[in-house]
């Protein structure tokens, strides 16, 4: 899903590049599940906007 909103946008040239794809996709591997460890929240941002919303009006 990542690629395929990077590839998608329109205002933003990063990821279009092979080297950038690869980049991202490293990242994801690598990074995200030390953010994923350490994080005490986790929202989906690919729920309904209305679900997202709830959710972070409900930590507030």
């Amino acid at each position: 899903m990542l690629l395929a909103r990077i590839a998608a946008r329109t205002d933003n040239p990063y990821g279009k590049r092979p080297e950038e794809r690869a980049a991202v996709l490293l990242h994801l591997a690598t990074i995200e599940p030390l953010l994923r460890a350490t994080a005490t929240v986790e929202i989906d941002a690919s729920a309904p906007i209305g679900s997202v919303v709830e959710r972070l009006e409900a930590l507030t």
